[in-house]
């Protein structure tokens, strides 16, 4: 079941995100090894509403996700014509899975959520980004049928970014 992120998941949250941040150390990549998504970053989600948990039968948290629906000031780096849908899109961020949850559907999981909440919005964007060392990520990506569009810059640290056209998808 996947619903609205409350206060009290915020302990299980950061015990996910510090997960992911060790296996994308295993990675040998840079993404969120520099304290980010920070206590902070995760609570102002859940104030702004866009925080979503994955949790099993018993309450367990096994992934959470930010799903924003407002755009992405960072994707104006790539050009209009770079992205294959138009400007009403949904956008996740801080994607990630409890360890011992991986490859069980969790994470494709909270992207179909984050595509009916699109849809909800008469939107058929879907746009994401993420490091180019982000193996797991990178065939997620490709399985549900996003398409490259650029590469953009945050803050000094390169994302590939991806989106996927909701009508056209047979997937999500």
């Amino acid at each position: 079941m996947i619903r609205k992120t409350v206060s009290t998941d915020i302990e299980p949250i950061m015990a996910i995100v510090h997960d992911a941040q060790q296996a994308l150390r295993e990675l040998g990549i840079d993404q969120w090894q520099n304290g980010y998504p920070t206590r902070d970053i995760i609570l102002g989600d859940i104030a702004d509403g866009v925080g979503f948990v994955c949790v099993d039968g018993e309450g367990t948290v096994l992934g959470y996700v930010a799903i924003v629906l407002t755009g992405e000031v960072v994707y104006k780096q790539l050009d209009d014509s770079a992205w294959h849908t138009g400007e009403d899109y949904v956008v996740v961020h801080r994607l990630c899975v409890k360890s011992g949850s991986y490859r069980k559907g969790v994470a494709t999981a909270l992207m179909r959520y984050a595509a009916d909440c699109a849809r909800k919005h008469a939107f058929t964007g879907f746009r994401i980004d993420t490091h180019r060392g982000n193996t797991r990520m990178l065939n997620m990506l490709a399985t549900l049928g996003f398409e490259p569009t650029g590469v953009i810059d945050y803050d000094g640290s390169e994302r590939v970014a991806y989106d996927l056209n909701l009508g056209l998808s047979k997937i999500l």
